[in-house]
């Protein structure tokens, strides 16, 4: 039986006379019970004016809306029609039987509203102020960390389509500020910009000549770029400055000049390579060697508790390496629940990341990445490294000082050639007519104590079952709620829908405790 408690005044269709059909376990029914508790009013005051009067929808049923549409993945407007037509929806939203709803432009501004004042991640520290009050995050002494990709909502574009777009846009941007202007610049180009998707004639199973078009498209753009750059004037309108130098991104990640200045196709694949005129924060992903993505990363910590929470999460990149966010993770945490130590795969244990989490007074324990040696070749592990003399001794027993730093901050130990070339292990360890020589990262220390922490068995063990932890919350994330795939154009707007999806997540043990103190 559900029990709403409301010291209002019930009207004759008031969904909560309802309430008995809604199963009292379901999340119907905890955001009717407690609704309150995970998301009020006061927590959006600042995203409205206090003298203009009240919004005509009160803001913590907006919120509740959009966390019960990304619970069951449906758009703005399969949303609204569900709390019009879903019983389930108007007992968990408190509303009347025969409430309309509301238009569906609503929820979109709403979420406008929340990311232009910052508070895109309240109803996020809400359920952690609920959690930590129920005692689900007392003594928060380690999290474990991890990503997952999030697929982008725009299209990937090959690079004709790219850069073909990218004139439009710059075409478009000086057609908002002289129409005429625009007129002369795209009767001057080669090619047809109203519609920039449909590619030019071309006989693509031939290397040469899609080549050839490749470059005619490129000079293309040039030809565009120095145009607008002759009118010094329009040039200087932000709008089409900021065109420009898109456009100029565009031709330079792809393309190269060569000796007589004519822009040839650039070998091999930029990292921060633009996927998409429409979100260009999208970039090229890998997971792993064989799993290949294009959009975005979700990075979370969540605690190793029995009831698991997530503590932090974010959005980068594709292309950003796990660790990378993990300083990000542990700042934007309050406080009292950052850990004392993190807990993670090989990405989370280079030098870098060990580096910037000891700055923040939080050990890392993730296996150190080394690349294995060639079959039957020696590899760096085998080399006994005393940092505090600073040499390094050989499987061999030869030792070799350690030289000062570089300016990378790498140094390096080097034998000499004519101590290898006596060495009976030369063939397994340096092959080549010159001695060996060992590179240590600026802080080898933190590397060698990672070594040593996994030595003793019982923390390889620890590690080995508390880190899947994070593997289920995510799993949970991406394919129960919906998140592999940004509903958004945007690293900042798919970073809300990976926040507030995270809710959901945290309120399955927030829920447990509630039902607990309520028995």
């Amino acid at each position: 039986m559900l029990s709403v408690v409301d010291s209002r005044q019930r009207g004759f269709f008031d969904a909560s006379w309802c309430g008995d059909l809604v199963p009292r376990d379901s999340f119907y029914s905890l955001l009717a019970e407690h609704g309150e508790r995970i998301v009020c009013d006061e927590d959006f005051a600042d995203c409205y004016s206090p003298g203009r009067g009240r919004p005509s929808i009160p803001p913590s049923l907006l919120a509740k809306t959009l966390l019960l549409a990304y619970r069951c993945g449906l758009s703005d407007r399969q949303a609204v029609e569900a709390v019009r037509f879903d019983l389930r929806w108007k007992v968990a939203l408190g509303l009347p039987l025969d409430h309309e709803g509301f238009h569906p432009t609503t929820l979109v501004k709403f979420r406008a509203r929340l990311l232009l004042h910052g508070k895109e991640r309240v109803v996020f520290e809400r359920s952690l102020a609920l959690a930590l009050e129920l005692g689900l995050l007392d003594e928060p002494v380690e999290q474990v960390v991890d990503s997952t990709p999030m697929l982008g909502a725009a299209a990937t574009q090959d690079t004709v389509t790219l850069v073909r777009s990218g004139v439009r846009k710059l075409l478009d941007a000086v057609a908002g500020e002289d129409g005429e202007a625009a007129a002369t610049l795209a009767g001057n180009l080669e090619f047809d910009y109203t519609r920039p998707r449909q590619k030019p004639d071309c006989d693509w199973r031939s290397k040469p000549a899609r080549e050839a078009l490749l470059t005619r498209v490129a000079q293309d753009a040039e030809r565009a770029l120095r145009a607008v750059a002759q009118v010094s004037e329009l040039a200087q309108r932000g709008s089409v400055a900021e065109a420009a130098a898109f456009l100029c991104e565009l031709i330079g990640q792809d393309f190269e000049l060569d000796e007589d200045d004519v822009p040839r196709l650039r070998r091999g694949t930029a990292k921060q390579r633009i996927l998409s005129v429409h979100d260009p924060e999208m970039r090229h992903g890998r997971k792993s060697e064989r799993q290949r993505f294009d959009g975005y990363k979700i990075h979370a910590a969540a605690t190793t508790s029995e009831r698991p929470l997530l503590t932090a999460i974010d959005v980068s990149p594709g292309c950003d390496y796990d660790g990378q966010l993990a300083p990000t993770l542990i700042d934007a945490q309050a406080e009292e629940l950052r850990p004392k130590r993190l807990l993670g795969d090989s990405a989370y244990g280079d030098s870098e990341t060990r580096e910037q989490l000891e700055q923040r007074s939080v050990e890392v324990l993730a296996p150190v990445p080394e690349p294995p040696p060639p079959p039957g070749r020696i590899g760096k592990r085998e080399f006994r490294i005393d940092l505090a003399a600073g040499t390094v001794t050989c499987p061999a027993g030869q030792i070799a000082r350690i030289g000062p730093p570089q300016r990378s901050g790498i140094r390096a130990a080097v034998f000499a050639d004519r101590v290898c070339r006596a060495c009976p292990l030369k063939g397994r360890c340096a092959p080549g007519w010159r001695g060996r020589k060992i590179d240590l990262r600026r802080r080898e220390d933190l590397l060698q104590a990672g070594r040593e922490a996994l030595k003793d068995p019982p923390t390889r063990e620890h590690l080995r079952r508390t880190r899947p932890l994070i593997e289920r919350l995510l799993g949970l994330l991406v394919h129960r709620y919906h998140a592999r795939k940004s509903r958004y154009r945007g690293r900042q707007k798919a970073c809300f829908q990976a926040t507030w999806t995270a809710v959901l997540i945290n309120l399955h043990p927030i829920e447990a405790a509630l039902r607990l103190c309520a028995a």
